[in-house]
């Protein structure tokens, strides 16, 4: 019989009868920080290994394009930032893919910082309610708080006909769904629709938002600055990525 997926009134997930208690995405949480962590650390220091030495060098030239992971790290140049990027997203009317991204970096963090507080006092915590017994009321009730942050993020991007669906197989969608109802909400939970998305915009939005910025350095070229002001004003773009940016901090910090 295949596993139904619903939230109830209190908006708690359930399952069908299909239901497990040890979920199949058990990493050690440990091991995963740490490796998170290295992993950005190797980033900043890529991007800072190949532009330290260029400040002379036009910030919108496409040799100095850096990767969309940078982008998202906000360590982008010239138009090569978070801002402009969210912008041409939601001209395009993709915007989910960034929100959910950004949303899932912001619980994963927040996720991190609970567990090595807790770990000092408690070291059978692993971010699952069945280990959620050993808490005292405040570590329970800073529990309670994350896992409200998942289900935000679940409701906004990951339900069907959530308000900003992400167009996630529905493998990966039932498989996300299930893991977090059997109680685990370990931001590994979230790691394959992470991927997904991220592919996602590498394989599309990416390339589309270097091709704009290729066209426009083209076009300013030719045409005087005024010219080019008109074709795009930077700062409408700021304004408006960082009203976005404002509604996903909000979906985050919502309750219940």
């Amino acid at each position: 019989m295949p596993t139904t997926i619903s939230l109830n009134h209190t908006g708690s997930l359930h399952t069908g009868p299909t239901m497990h208690q040890h979920s199949t995405l058990s990493s050690s949480p440990p091991n995963f920080f740490a490796s998170s962590q290295r992993s950005e650390r190797r980033s900043v220091s890529s991007f800072d290994s190949r532009h330290h030495s260029s400040d002379d060098e036009d910030d919108d030239s496409p040799m100095n394009a850096p990767s969309l992971h940078q982008v998202l790290l906000n360590q982008g140049r010239g138009q090569y930032t978070l801002d402009n990027f969210g912008s041409f997203l939601q001209a395009q009317f993709c915007y989910e893919n960034l929100g959910f991204w950004l949303a899932s970096r912001q619980y994963k963090l927040c996720a991190q910082s609970l567990y090595l507080s807790i770990q000092q006092t408690v070291p059978m915590f692993n971010l699952n309610t069945n280990t959620s017994q050993y808490l005292n009321e405040s570590q329970a009730n800073q529990f309670a708080e994350l896992q409200l942050k998942m289900r935000a993020i679940l409701e906004t991007f990951v339900l069907p006909s959530s308000p900003h669906e992400l167009n996630l197989s529905d493998a990966i969608r039932c498989r996300l769904l299930r893991v977090v109802a059997e109680g685990n909400f370990h931001p590994q939970v979230l790691e394959q629709a992470r991927e997904s998305i991220m592919d996602l915009m590498k394989c599309s939005s990416y390339p589309m938002f270097l091709e704009g910025i290729a066209s426009k350095r083209a076009s300013s070229n030719g045409s005087t600055q005024s010219q080019s002001d008109s074709h795009q004003d930077p700062a409408s773009w700021r304004h408006k990525a960082k009203h976005h940016f404002k509604l996903v901090s909000r979906m985050l910090k919502r309750t219940a």
